[in-house]
């Protein structure tokens, strides 16, 4: 069980973050926090490769994993994969094949990791918009103009003017179509 932290797409081999003997010591001692994959055996001792990948899925890892096995049939693959796994393998694996898919697997876990951070980083942004500024910055959105929102919260135009001026100083963001992107984005993250 391996997690690599460099692939180097021109050559045939792999500079290994962490190894670990057992799927136990890798629960105990990997670094959740580092991009990676796992390249697992279906057949190991103590806990199973598919334990580990049950047990990942449990705690929530967003950590691609790679089965190999030189045990495994199509209906174990099919299992494997539909419970998440990136892929399964046949032992032995052809290294441009496993290489290919750890810098698949890698790249992936990379940019969905920075995907969500991204969308952490807007929700906090929003998070520092008011009660009021919230529900003014959804009717803005929708495209409603200051007079429309004042009636529909039965408050002053000024009032939604201040409250407009603030959202946008505070999300950074210049017009309704910036916001209607700005919560579209954060909504699908």
């Amino acid at each position: 069980m391996m997690t690599p932290q460099f692939v180097n797409p021109n050559r045939f081999f792999f500079s290994w973050q962490d190894s670990f003997s057992s799927a136990e010591d890798f629960l105990r001692d990997d670094d959740a926090e580092a991009p990676g994959c796992i390249i697992l055996d279906v057949r190991m001792g103590g806990m199973t490769g598919i334990e580990l990948q049950q047990e990942l899925n449990r705690r929530g890892s967003d950590l691609p994993i790679i089965f190999l096995s030189a045990h495994g049939d199509i209906e174990m693959a099919m299992s494997c994969v539909e419970a998440g796994a990136f892929n399964f393998l046949v032992k032995p694996p052809e290294p441009e094949k496993l290489q290919s898919l750890v810098t698949k697997a890698v790249e992936k876990n990379r940019m969905e990791r920075r995907q969500k951070a991204h969308a952490l980083n807007l929700k906090r942004l929003f998070d520092t918009l008011t009660t009021a500024e919230k529900n003014i910055s959804y009717q803005l959105a929708k495209g409603l103009s200051n007079p429309q929102i004042a009636k529909l919260l039965g408050i002053s135009e000024r009032t939604v003017q201040t409250h407009r001026a603030r959202v946008y100083g505070k999300l950074d963001i210049e017009n309704p179509v910036e916001l209607n992107d700005f919560l579209h984005e954060m909504e699908e993250a």
